[in-house]
């Protein structure tokens, strides 16, 4: 049943009538996850890249850690 706040482990779909009031939501549910999360998506998340001897960065991505 789609009832208000019925969510907890995922936030509620965008069908585009009320944009404003998901994305106050949507925030609201990734603030709730991880402080982390939130500043993520305000400092657009970059995959970690491996460094060259020399400690600079290269093109090459930094494998997922198991």
């Amino acid at each position: 049943m789609d009832k208000e706040g019925g969510f907890v482990n995922r936030p509620r779909l965008l069908d585009g009538s009320n944009y404003d009031y998901w994305k106050s939501r949507m925030s609201a549910f990734l603030k709730l996850i991880d402080n982390r999360t939130w500043k993520a998506v305000l400092k657009c998340w970059q995959h970690p890249v491996a460094l060259d001897a020399d400690g600079n960065m290269t093109v090459v991505l930094k494998p997922e850690e198991e």
